[in-house]
């Protein structure tokens, strides 16, 4: 699983000194990613009826930092990375409900205020349902073509 994480993360600095552009941190994608967290942290805290967690479940998992740069990739114009998602998603559900479930209160949030909600999202939003429910029927994440 680290293999995947350190190419990734290699991927990402390739981009940022292969290229004669600018690599810039998309801050709305960034604190997307940090509002995302704090509610899959909050609700497993103020869950009704929850136990104690311990640290190790509030710290960033490999899923979330794999998941994340890929996340910040595709945002940033790199749409090969939405198959990075997907397979983040599948090999770890469990995360990838956590933060489906956080963008589907972001995504209600934007429609009861009136506001836009980009289709960029929604592609993230559905591509992540689609490997997500492939893994939980039992599905081959790395036979699946993304």
């Amino acid at each position: 699983m680290v293999a995947p994480l350190v190419e990734i993360a290699s991927d990402f600095l390739a981009r940022a000194s292969s290229t004669s552009e600018v690599l810039t941190l998309n801050l709305t994608n960034l604190l997307i990613l940090i509002v995302l967290k704090a509610l899959i942290f909050g609700f497993g805290l103020f869950s009704v009826g929850s136990s104690a967690r311990s640290a190790d479940d509030t710290a960033l998992t490999q899923a979330d930092l794999s998941g994340g740069m890929c996340f910040m990739m595709y945002t940033a114009g790199s749409e090969d990375k939405l198959s990075c998602i997907q397979r983040t998603a599948c090999e770890d559900p469990k995360t990838a409900s956590e933060y489906a479930t956080a963008a589907k209160m972001v995504y209600k949030v934007h429609k009861m205020l009136g506001m836009n909600f980009s289709p960029v999202y929604e592609t993230v939003l559905n591509a992540l349902e689609d490997a997500k429910t492939h893994s939980l029927r039992g599905g081959d994440c790395a036979a699946y073509q993304w």
